[in-house]
């Protein structure tokens, strides 16, 4: 009976012991493992452009992941392209207003991707006034489509009315995005 008292005890310790074990090893792994999930390719590319427009890095990652997961050759039904998944038009009206020639395969190559791609999230944030959630409904739908739902009161504006905005897919890709880019913000900053 004492033996098996110290067989429970002992077994009892060592399920304690391992419980403390994974707890510790666990603030010491998440991070390593998130960034595994949820990684960040061209790091030093994209932070140097976002610094120089002004727009957060972990927010670009974001946008990145759930357009592309980071493929450079990513190309969408409605013929997005590359790795922020930017419309040829969108991408040849960025190019007048930057003074630059630009062919439409031009947007599988990373460099020149993440160029236009963060130009214009820096167009938006000047356009909506710094707000994210309106910038990323505004690269989802369009500029014009999300001014059109402010100035009609079919959507306010703001995350906690998402369920507001007109389009399904905006709903469902800003709600996303913002919850990709707290994931970055935690993982990256």
């Amino acid at each position: 009976m004492v033996r098996k008292i110290i067989l429970i005890i002992r077994k009892t310790h060592l399920t304690v012991f391992f419980l403390l074990l994974l707890m510790v090893g666990g603030v010491f792994v998440h991070k390593p493992l998130g960034r595994l999930i949820f990684p960040f390719p061209f790091r030093d590319t994209i932070e140097m452009k976002a610094e120089f427009s002004g727009v957060d890095p972990q927010l670009i990652a974001a946008l990145i992941y759930v357009e592309s997961k980071f493929n450079p050759e990513a190309e969408s039904r409605r013929g997005a392209r590359g790795l922020m998944q930017v419309m040829p038009e969108t991408a040849l009206w960025v190019s007048e207003q930057k003074g630059l020639s630009l062919q439409a395969d031009e947007l599988y190559d990373p460099e020149v991707n993440l160029k236009i791609g963060i130009w214009y999230l820096a167009y938006l944030f000047r356009e909506f006034n710094g707000d994210r959630v309106l910038v990323l409904a505004a690269y989802n739908a369009g500029w014009a489509k999300v001014k059109e739902w402010l100035a009609s009161g079919a959507w306010q504006g703001k995350v906690n009315d998402l369920h507001r905005i007109p389009y399904q897919e905006t709903r469902r890709y800003v709600a996303k995005i913002m919850r990709t880019y707290y994931l970055y913000n935690y993982l990256y900053s």
